[in-house]
């Protein structure tokens, strides 16, 4: 598989190779076991309430909320509709 990526990497540097083969072991895992985590391998939380996910890039490392800044401003732009929605149709 190493020659499949240097293949296809074009003039990827050491640590986009590295990338890579992470990301492979993590879809190999996941589809052997229905779990992409393993030894070696920064750990892939389940995604739940707590929104919980694995931020993949050179380094990876898990987190969470990835949208909430903008989660909260569509949640304030909908409850101030919804109070207009209210206002129009009490009249």
């Amino acid at each position: 598989s190493c020659h499949f990526i240097s293949h296809f990497a074009g003039h990827a540097t050491e640590e986009e190779n590295k990338l890579s083969r992470t990301v492979m072991r993590y879809w190999t895992n996941f589809a052997r076991n229905g779990d992409p985590n393993g030894e070696g391998l920064v750990h892939w939380p389940q995604y739940g309430l707590d929104e919980k996910y694995l931020e993949i890039n050179l380094m990876q490392k898990a987190s969470k909320k990835l949208k909430e800044r903008k989660m909260e401003f569509w949640t304030q732009l909908m409850k101030q509709m919804m109070t207009e929605r209210r206002k129009h149709t009490d009249l």
